[in-house]
């Protein structure tokens, strides 16, 4: 199962979103959930300089806490969701000025489909409840659909350091105000 845009009919830049789905298809979706590491911690305060983010506080959590921390996440108040709930639109302009609308409509079509049965996979052999299998599951495909529109709006760099920490089979849960939770 591939996502295999045709570089023909996309251009150069269809190569960087299969090489994306590629990647996300390696990933050890939520192997190392729940154990508290440096790197991976160092990859996601780069990816919060990435995206010009500086007030935070980072607090890791354990596989049994995910489903009871998903219920207080709280994007309101949160340094993070006012960059992240803007970034879309800013990305969509960059694109539209590359002409590029077509591949970025194709990826988010074919992107998240693609990721939802890696991430499930991952997120069911990790944890128990639905309520985290289902979060986990659509939070991935919701990276992936950043991750490509960076990609194509030649921003691949702010995206890098999420998807090394996603490699290292952790992922940002998410925020509750600017408290950034860590699995």
């Amino acid at each position: 199962m591939a996502v295999m845009l045709n570089q023909d009919q996309f251009g150069i830049k269809a190569q960087s979103i299969n090489g994306l789905a590629e990647r996300l298809s390696n990933i050890p979706w939520y192997k190392n959930a729940g154990k508290e590491d440096k790197k991976a911690e160092e990859l996601f305060r780069r990816f919060m300089r990435n995206i010009n983010v500086s007030e935070y506080e980072i607090v890791w959590i354990s596989k049994e806490e995910a489903a009871d921390t998903i219920s207080k996440l709280r994007f309101e108040g949160s340094k993070l969701w006012e960059v992240l709930s803007v970034l879309p639109d800013t990305l969509k302009k960059k694109v539209d000025e590359l002409e590029q609308r077509h591949l970025l409509e194709t990826a988010v079509d074919t992107l998240p489909e693609f990721v939802f049965h890696f991430a499930f996979d991952g997120a069911f052999q990790v944890f128990q409840e639905e309520k985290a299998i289902n979060f986990l599951t659509g939070h991935a495909m919701y990276i992936a659909i950043l991750a490509a529109t960076a990609e194509i709006a030649g921003e691949a760099e702010l995206f890098a350091p999420l998807l090394d920490m996603l490699e290292s089979g952790h992922v940002p849960l998410g925020p509750e105000g600017n408290v950034i939770y860590l699995l």
